[in-house]
């Protein structure tokens, strides 16, 4: 289903008779129904131990360290500030719910979705809402603002219906409703994938190789490995909720990121390029990363 929805979805955005921009409605769709109805289903679930912290603090982990990197090889090669920008937000942001969630529910079933929910809400989502939005400002125009973030943050109905899950958590949710919540989530990862499959587009021009391969070098194997030998010093790599922290880590860059980097013209082809070949590469690389945790 992964391969065959992001095939589709491809194939129909090069027919002059399919709808330009068609992505906009069915991410209304995803962010509005499908991602709220998927915390209301799995988060009252959670068992709250301070494990829970690990897959909440991953993409935090991520973003920062990217930016460190980013910003010293910046200083190393003389690149331009866009450049920087486009890199820290491509590569520091991961894919934690649109290509994170089918590929969690193909590796471990569907109880690592409220694990994968707690890297995506508190973790990807604030992450690119905050440092996200700070770090695009910032690198376009050299200066940010934290101002219009909160506004943001509240107004988001994913982030509205995480909050929402969370006070369930001390009520006893009816069968049918968490029934009604199960069908709704499950069409997150059709659509998602189906979603980006229409927005991937190759850019080859003034493509810079050197950026982009470390970048993606960093976003597939660094970033989770970094994961991998810190978590396990502090937690047993085995546990589940360990290995969906870090094979979320491995995720292709995050989608939101890279139209933010194409909206502020941060190398708007590079942005797209980390996108176009990184999310189908991600689909090896997260299987290798499987694999090795066993």
């Amino acid at each position: 289903m992964i391969i065959l929805c992001l095939v589709v979805g491809v194939v129909l955005s090069k027919l002059k008779s399919f709808p330009k921009n068609a992505h906009i409605g069915i991410n209304a769709f995803i962010f509005y129904v499908s991602l709220p109805a998927l915390s209301l289903r799995y988060i009252p679930n959670i068992d709250y131990r301070y494990e829970i912290l690990f897959p909440a603090a991953m993409p935090w982990i991520i973003f920062i360290l990217s930016a460190l990197l980013f910003l010293v090889l910046g200083k190393i090669f003389n690149w331009h500030k866009h450049l920087v920008g486009c890199l820290i937000l491509c590569c520091g942001l991961s894919n934690t719910s649109f290509v994170g969630f089918p590929l969690l529910q193909l590796f471990y079933g569907d109880e690592a979705l409220k694990y994968g929910i707690l890297a995506d809400q508190p973790g990807s989502f604030m992450v690119m809402a905050t440092l996200g939005i700070f770090t695009t400002i910032y690198f376009q125009q050299g200066k940010g603002s934290f101002k219009p973030v909160a506004k943001k943050i509240i107004k988001f109905p994913p982030f509205i219906a995480f909050l929402l899950a969370l006070c369930l958590t001390f009520v006893d949710v009816p069968s049918s409703l968490n029934h009604v919540f199960e069908t709704l989530g499950a069409t997150l990862s059709p659509l998602a994938l189906f979603s980006i499959g229409t927005q991937l587009t190759w850019q080859t021009k003034n493509f810079e190789f050197l950026p982009f391969s470390i970048g993606l070098m960093y976003k597939l194997f660094l970033a989770p490995l970094v994961i991998y030998l810190v978590y396990s010093l502090l937690a047993n790599p085995q546990e589940l909720i360990i290995k969906v922290s870090i094979v979320e880590a491995a995720m292709a860059p995050m989608i939101t990121g890279v139209l933010l980097a194409i909206e502020y013209k941060l190398r708007p082809n590079l942005a797209s390029m980390f996108a176009t070949v990184g999310i189908p590469l991600s689909l090896l690389t997260t299987w290798l990363w499987y694999l090795f945790l066993g």
